[in-house]
């Protein structure tokens, strides 16, 4: 799933997202491709075709890995991008974090201090927040030394200046406020799920076909790195747009098998695939938003098939979009609960929409929209 950085720009929330979109939107084919191999990987060893002893297990872990460590690096030049700073720069600076020298000194347990300010030792890799934010505040420094720097020296002034200014301030100031929001959001979103429990992933799920259609899915990107990266886990997102995803996918499967138009009927089928391998764009706007109950279906077999992956303490152990291709990233001691959402997902949302039925005359122009959703990506 995608949101779109055009959506609803005129408002705050709009705005929001749309910058949320254009940090996370350009890195989503190395967390797609990081999360699908460490699934994949999983998968291997868990049909015992791989051996976790074995090199090729190490290699495929580390490369897997590698998409998530050095996420932060992404996230800056993106950032940095977005407002109109040098990514390059911002990547330089937020590569500080990750340098084996403070590596080093935070396994020794060595103080460091920067001026006599002492820095917070802590470890950086795979993190979100304190990247954006060095990234941000990046081009917002390199933007203010341009403009009152003389030309004739800003080769070499702006960069040298900027980094003065912006190292310390990552170190001291910006990574440590980015690690505290962070694990604020992670314990967030652990606190929602340990409080509320199974109806919070129940409501999560039903939300999400509105999320995705809103062009709001993207927002859960951040909290489910952030949990994964604090906890180990994703026990709330991952199983809950698992749950919607094969909802939306079994409701436009369904008008596939009801329908009597060969137009409608072939556009059910293609999106239907399409939203089993985790893009539902497709599914949303040219089939069950234009025929409205199965939109409705969707809802309510995701509510349940939420509800069941709540109950059973389903849980994603790597992030990747939820699909019947990713459904490794759920390999634990839940996986069996994870393989029975699918099922309650799929066959409430399917049996709802053929109960609900629908009209077949969908909105002139209906049909043409999957087809631009299908060049999108997923999150």
């Amino acid at each position: 799933m995608e949101i779109s950085s055009e959506q609803n720009k005129n408002t705050l929330s709009g705005r929001i997202v749309a910058v949320i979109s254009d940090i996370f939107v350009p890195t989503l084919p190395v967390i797609t491709a990081a999360g699908t191999l460490k699934a994949l990987t999983l998968l291997l060893t868990y049909t015992g075709l791989l051996s976790d002893t074995g090199s090729t297990y190490y290699i495929l872990s580390f490369v897997s890995g590698a998409g998530f460590y050095f996420l932060p690096l992404l996230l800056a030049h993106s950032s940095a991008k977005r407002f109109g700073g040098n990514p390059y720069l911002a990547m330089f600076l937020t590569a500080a974090l990750l340098h084996p020298d403070f590596l080093e000194a935070l396994e020794s347990g060595e103080a460091l201090a920067f001026l006599s300010v002492p820095v917070t030792m802590q470890s950086y890799g795979s993190t979100v927040v304190p990247a954006v934010l060095i990234g941000i505040a990046e081009a917002y420094v390199e933007r203010f030394f341009h403009k009152w720097i003389p030309q004739v020296i800003s080769f070499f002034a702006v960069p040298l200046l900027t980094t003065l200014v912006m190292a310390p301030l990552g170190l001291l100031v910006l990574g440590p406020a980015g690690m505290a929001v962070g694990n604020g959001l992670s314990d967030g979103m652990n606190y929602i799920y340990q409080t509320v429990g199974w109806p919070a992933v129940a409501l999560l799920a039903a939300l999400a076909p509105m999320l995705v259609t809103a062009g709001f899915s993207l927002c859960f990107l951040p909290l489910a790195l952030a949990s994964i990266n604090s906890i180990g886990f994703d026990a709330f997102s991952r199983p809950a747009f698992l749950a919607a995803n094969m909802a939306m996918a079994a409701s436009a499967l369904a008008v596939f098998v009801r329908a009597r138009v060969k137009k409608t009927k072939g556009l059910a089928l293609q999106t239907s695939v399409v939203a089993f391998m985790g893009i539902t764009e497709p599914s949303i706007y040219g089939i069950l938003l234009p025929l409205r109950r199965p939109y409705i279906a969707s809802i309510l077999g995701a509510f349940i098939g939420g509800a069941f992956a709540g109950i059973t303490h389903v849980r994603a152990v790597a992030y990747a979009s939820p699909s019947l291709l990713t459904l490794p990233i759920f390999l634990n001691d839940s996986f069996i609960y994870t393989l029975l959402t699918v099922a309650i997902a799929f066959v409430s949302s399917f049996v709802l929409t053929l109960v609900l039925g629908f009209k077949e005359e969908a909105p002139a122009g209906a049909a043409e929209a999957p087809r631009q959703q299908l060049l999108k990506k997923s999150a």
